[in-house]
C-alpha cells in the first residue's frame, strides 16, 4: 500500500488499482479567506492521474476545496467516483453532481464499502458533520480521524471493529480561535488540550504507526496572525509520540506502507523547522472595508432568518450581543428578538470586537458564524457566554436545524437513519445504563 502525502489532511492511497485521494485541499484559502496552506500541497500530474476515488470527510473547507474541486478537469470528474458520508442531508453530494463528478456515492455509518477486489473502505460519522475513514486490505489497515473529536467510547468501538491499525492519521494542532491575542495561558492551554486529544486517540488504537496531519496550515489575515504563536508544530509531537510509531511526512513524499518504517521522517521534521521559521516573513492577508449599511442589512437578514425559523422560547436564551467595528470606529447591537441597530459604545462596552469586513461576512454568509469562530479574527471584551450562544444558533441555522418548522432537509427516513446507526456511539452513558 502506498501512501503519498499531499498536505495538510490530504493524502494519496494507492493499492490494487485503485488512488483514494482524502480531503483534496491544493489551492485557494479558507474561512473567509484566513487559512492558508503551509506548506503548499504537493500532487503532481502523474499522480492526479492515477486518482479513481475521492473522499471527503466533511464539509469544511480545508477539507471540501470548492476551488480545488471546481479546478479538475471534466475528464477527470467523469472517471473519479466521489466518496461522501449518508449524511442527514444531500446538500454535499448533490453539489458534487452538480460539478460534473458523475459517481458520487454515499457510505453509510459503519458498512464496509469494495472498492475493488482488494481494498474496501468503511466511513464512521462522528458527531453531526464530521467523519473518520479506515481503509482495509488483506495486509494493512488504516485509519483517518483527520480532525475529528472522537469520544473514548467510540475509539474504543473503532478499536474493536478494526482490530489492529497499522497507520493512523490524525490533526494535531488547534482550528479555531483560542482566546484573544493578550490569553496567552488560554491559548496555550487550547493547543495542549489539541495534544492530548491526539495523544489519546493514539493510546486507544495502538496503531503501528501515527502520521500527523490536518494542521499544516498558517493562520494568514492580520486579524488572526497572532494564533500561530502558539500552534503545535512537529517538533512538539516528536516530543509525545514514540520514535518508533511517528511517522512524518513532506508534501509530495511516497512511501511504502510493505516497505516498514518510513525513512524520511528526520528529513521532513527538518523541512518544516525550516518552513515554520519563514511563517513570520510570509505577506498577510487583508480585506476592503465594509460600511455600516452592509454590515446592518445582513445582520437584519440572518436575524430574519432565524425568527422564521426558531421560536421565541430558543431566541429568548440568545441575549443580545454588541460588536465594535474596529476600522468604522463603530457599533452595533444584534438583539435575535427584535434585529440589529447601530449604537453608540465604546470599544470596551462591546462584547466582540472585529473588522468591517468580518462583521459583514459573519452575517452575510449562511455559515458566517461559525466561519468567524473558527478563523478567529475578533476578540472579546466581556460576556463571553452571550457571543457563545449566538454562535450555537448560527450553527444549528447554518446546519438546517429548525424548530419553528422542519429541518430544512425535511423530516425523512435519512434523517432517522443517521442517528439510528449510530445510537451506540451518540448516547454511550445512557447505552451504558441500559445495560
Amino acid at each position: 500500500m502506498k501512501i503519498t502525502f499531499v498536505g495538510h489532511a490530504s493524502v494519496l492511497i494507492e493499492e490494487a488499482g485503485i488512488g483514494l485521494l482524502i480531503d483534496p485541499w491544493l489551492k485557494g484559502d479558507a474561512f473567509n479567506e484566513s487559512w492558508a496552506l503551509y506548506p503548499p500541497a504537493v500532487l503532481n500530474t502523474d499522480a492526479l492521474a492515477r486518482v479513481t476515488h475521492i473522499w471527503i470527510s466533511h464539509e469544511h473547507p480545508d477539507h471540501l476545496s470548492i476551488p480545488t474541486l471546481k479546478s479538475f478537469s471534466p475528464e477527470l470528474k467523469s472517471q473519479i467516483v466521489v466518496l461522501f458520508q449518508k449524511h442527514y442531508d444531500t446538500e454535499i453530494v448533490d453539489w458534487l453532481k452538480s460539478q460534473g463528478f458523475r459517481d458520487a456515492k454515499e457510505m453509510p455509518h459503519g458498512n464496509w464499502m469494495p472498492l475493488s477486489p482488494g481494498i474496501e473502505a468503511v466511513c464512521y460519522q462522528i458527531g453531526h458533520m464530521d467523519s473518520a475513514l479506515a481503509i482495509r486490505t488483506l495486509r494493512h489497515t488504516i485509519l483517518n480521524l483527520n480532525d475529528c473529536s472522537t469520544p473514548v467510547s467510540t475509539l474504543a468501538r473503532l478499536k474493536r471493529q478494526l482490530g489492529s491499525v497499522d497507520l493512523l492519521l490524525d490533526q494535531f494542532s488547534i482550528a479555531g480561535w483560542p482566546g484573544n491575542p493578550e490569553d496567552l495561558e488560554r491559548r496555550r492551554a487550547a493547543a495542549r488540550d489539541v495534544m492530548e486529544n491526539l495523544i489519546t486517540d493514539v493510546e486507544q488504537i495502538s496503531p503501528r504507526y501515527v502520521l500527523p496531519f490536518a494542521s499544516f496550515v498558517r493562520f494568514s489575515h492580520k486579524e488572526n496572525a497572532f494564533m500561530n504563536s502558539v500552534v503545535n508544530t512537529i517538533d512538539d509531537v516528536a516530543e509525545k509520540i514514540d520514535p518508533n510509531r511517528l511517522v512524518v511526512m513532506y508534501p509530495g513524499d511516497s512511501w511504502d506502507l510493505d516497505s516498514g518504517r518510513f525513512v524520511g521522517t528526520d528529513t521532513a521534521i527538518d523541512k518544516y523547522r525550516r518552513a515554520w521559521s519563514e511563517v513570520a516573513k510570509q505577506d498577510l492577508k487583508d480585506h476592503e472595508p465594509s460600511d455600516m449599511p452592509r454590515i446592518l442589512a445582513a445582520a437584519n437578514d440572518r436575524i430574519n432568518g432565524f425568527r422564521q425559523n426558531y421560536h421565541n422560547f430558543v431566541l429568548r436564551r440568545v441575549p443580545p450581543v454588541t460588536f465594535y467595528v474596529t476600522d468604522l470606529a463603530r457599533a452595533f447591537r444584534v438583539d435575535v428578538s427584535t434585529g440589529a441597530m447601530e449604537v453608540t459604545l465604546a470599544e470596551k462596552d462591546c462584547v466582540v470586537s472585529l473588522s468591517s469586513q468580518a462583521a459583514w461576512y459573519t452575517f452575510a454568509m449562511r455559515f458566517g458564524l461559525p466561519t468567524l469562530g473558527v478563523s478567529g479574527r475578533f476578540t472579546i471584551n466581556h460576556s463571553e457566554q452571550a457571543f457563545a450562544r449566538l454562535k450555537k444558533l448560527g450553527s444549528a441555522y447554518s446546519s438546517g436545524f429548525y424548530t419553528r418548522k422542519p429541518p430544512r432537509f425535511g423530516l425523512k427516513p435519512r434523517l432517522f437513519e443517521f442517528w439510528w446507526r449510530r445510537r451506540l456511539d451518540v448516547f454511550p452513558q445512557f447505552v451504558r445504563r441500559l445495560r
